[in-house]
């Protein structure tokens, strides 16, 4: 994104929003299909292989929560664009074959960037 604000001449003081970014350079469809891609194909990963990481994803943190307003976490992105929660989604990325097929009906859906 830094690069692109720099490519459009856009200040850091200026209040523009990466999506308007992303509108002006034209890139918003391949990039966010790409982010999309590679999010929802790591998160089947995680998903079929127990391990640490799968642990530190799918776990909570102790202690309270910050001040202000909740920050969108990781999997809110993968549970919202995949559309399930997240027990079903970690069913659905057990089977390799139907969760590949699931994610690219996900990213080429012409709804939505």
């Amino acid at each position: 994104m830094w690069r692109y604000r720099r490519a459009l001449r856009i200040s850091y003081m200026e209040h523009v929003s990466n999506e308007e970014v992303l509108r002006r350079t034209g890139e918003s469809k391949k990039l966010m299909s790409r982010i999309k891609l590679r999010k929802l194909k790591h998160f089947g990963h995680v998903a079929r292989h127990p391990s640490l990481q799968a642990d530190i994803l799918f776990g909570k943190m102790p202690g309270t929560r910050r001040q202000g307003g909740q920050r969108a976490e990781w999997l809110d992105d993968v549970t919202g664009w995949a559309g399930g929660s997240l027990p079903s989604l970690v069913n659905l990325a057990r089977d390799r074959s139907m969760w590949r097929n699931h994610i690219h009906r996900v990213v080429d859906a012409p709804h939505g960037v």
